[in-house]
């Protein structure tokens, strides 16, 4: 644990680099919101210093589960109203949260709307809220509906009802014109499914390759939307923390870019570049680096090329395994049916953030002065033109640091780009998007 510089100390720092010792034209709760910036998004980049081992039991009857909960390193506790005090500061409101004092340029609906348009898409880009959907299968139909918060279908399990007609399933994935191939009248001709395709409704409703013979359950893999932010309630945002300033920066682009009086083309083009960096880099995001089940690594496979090694891996694994569903969803193969299962998970926990003026700045020396030139360039954001635009070399200064610190830590492993993309090893068996170029 790092205890040689605080939260006080470096944002007195900062402050002196502002020339603004007295805290008049940044008061001191602003200035804090833009040093946790720049720790989370370092974090990020970088992995550092939030990878830690977290200790995550499994119990009877326990299926897919989150690493989204209370005490998590990996716990999502940003909300809405957080987001709302950084933009208007950066707007040069008063930092209200989700009631708006500030001038007639902008309102809290404009940019409420515009966060939870950018929230969804990097919903949808990350695999960050994929949750485990169980819903009764058709009889007289191959098609089924899905909830209008689905963002994309990942996976389709079949679970008969009854157990004697046959052991559940994983379906694999085709289209209309790979399951026409094997004959014309499928759809019409009730029997055991083995595919299912999205088709026109995409994604509110797949097809099966037939209709089911019998009574079951489609037990699913989705990504859904995140909550409707409703200010001014404080709402989670449901991205994890570390990846937030994506948020910040995509919503602004869209306030700069349509607020009637308050339209900056310059600083929404300035916004939008972030936002596209973090869009690239959040497809993916690293999570999870390894996992032990009782002091025994284990493998951390993506729940498609479990399904496609052991079929019905839930029941069947041969030994322990720690399956992966999305970013923070896991499951323990097989499943547990007695006692409780500990095990043991290195994950890119959020990184610590300060909130107290004693507390200590989770960073190694090297880095302080690229934390002090990231939070030094935002904190201008709000004067625009070349007041900001001069300061763009700190964020250059910043990006630097963190290639730096990458490629030292990839010098000291020779795997390490592989361990960070242990957590997404599903989009190299089954990529969810098509590569650049791809037609």
């Amino acid at each position: 644990m790092y205890n040689y510089i605080t939260l006080g100390q470096i944002r007195a720092e900062l402050l002196s680099r502002l020339q603004d010792a007295g805290a008049v034209m940044t008061p001191a709760a602003e200035a804090d919101i833009f040093i946790r910036e720049a720790l989370r998004v370092l974090n990020a980049l970088t992995l550092q210093p939030g990878t830690v081992d977290y200790v995550f039991d499994f119990e009877a009857g326990d299926t897919w589960k989150s690493l989204n909960v209370a005490g998590s390193p990996r716990e999502r506790t940003v909300t809405d109203s957080d987001i709302y005090m950084q933009i208007e500061a950066m707007l040069m409101e008063p930092m209200s949260g989700g009631v708006w004092t500030g001038t007639n340029q902008y309102d809290i609906t404009l940019i409420s709307g515009a966060l939870q348009y950018r929230r969804d898409e990097l919903l949808l880009l990350s695999a960050a809220n994929v949750v485990n959907l169980l819903q009764p299968s058709p009889l007289a139909s191959m098609r089924t509906f899905l909830p209008d918060s689905t963002l994309n279908l990942h996976r389709v399990r079949w679970i008969q009802a009854d157990s004697t007609q046959g052991t559940p399933y994983a379906l694999g994935r085709e289209d209309i014109i790979s399951r026409n191939a094997d004959g014309v009248n499928l759809s019409i001709q009730p029997g055991e499914p083995d595919s299912w395709m999205i088709t026109a409704d995409s994604p509110l409703s797949f097809d099966c390759s037939c209709p089911p013979n019998q009574p079951g359950t489609w037990d699913m893999l989705a990504s859904f939307s995140g909550t409707t932010l409703d200010p001014p309630a404080a709402s989670l945002v449901g991205i994890p923390d570390d990846w937030t300033p994506a948020l910040i920066y995509g919503a602004l682009a869209d306030v700069l870019s349509n607020a009637p009086e308050g339209r900056d083309a310059a600083r929404a083009k300035y916004c939008m570049s972030r936002y596209e960096q973090f869009k690239k880099a959040i497809v993916k995001m690293p999570w999870l680096l390894q996992a032990q089940v009782g002091q025994v690594s284990v493998d951390t496979p993506g729940f498609k090329e479990m399904d496609t090694q052991c079929q019905n891996w839930e029941v069947n694994a041969p030994e322990p395994v720690i399956v992966v569903g999305g970013v923070d969803l896991i499951a323990l193969g097989p499943f547990v049916t007695g006692d409780t299962v500990s095990t043991v998970l290195t994950v890119v926990g959020n990184a610590p953030v300060p909130v107290a003026d004693s507390d200590p700045i989770q960073l190694s020396r090297d880095g302080v002065d690229a934390i002090l030139a990231y939070a030094q360039h935002v904190c201008m954001f709000k004067l625009g033109g070349k007041t900001f635009s001069v300061t763009l070399p700190l964020y250059e200064q910043f990006e630097a640091y963190c290639r730096l610190k990458n490629s030292m830590y990839n010098a000291l492993g020779l795997f390490r780009p592989d361990m960070i993309q242990e957590g997404g090893r599903n989009d190299v068996d089954d990529p969810r998007f098509q590569a650049e170029g791809e037609k």
